[in-house]
């Protein structure tokens, strides 16, 4: 299955990319760089990266840690090509 045969599946409405963005965004400003560490199933790392994109316009990087928790950054929308 390829990236994009696998977003599709995930049926990326407005309300799944905000919950998934609330997952990994700053909770008191949702401008602000987002710095995620956690658990997160492969859907919802999928799903997070493609909110960011659509609610930031920005690119984020994901990594996988050695303890098999993934990292999300951004620059976050201020900072991004939308932000003032």
């Amino acid at each position: 299955m390829t990236t994009k045969d696998a977003l599709t599946k995930l049926e990326l409405t407005h309300d799944r990319l905000s919950a998934a963005f609330d997952l990994v965004r700053d909770p008191t400003d949702w401008r602000a760089p987002i710095d995620f560490t956690g658990d997160l199933h492969v859907d919802d790392g999928l799903a997070a990266i493609e909110a960011i994109r659509f609610f930031t316009a920005t690119t984020p990087t994901l990594e996988v840690l050695t303890t098999g928790e993934v990292r999300i950054k951004s620059v976050g929308y201020r900072a991004g090509p939308a932000g003032p």
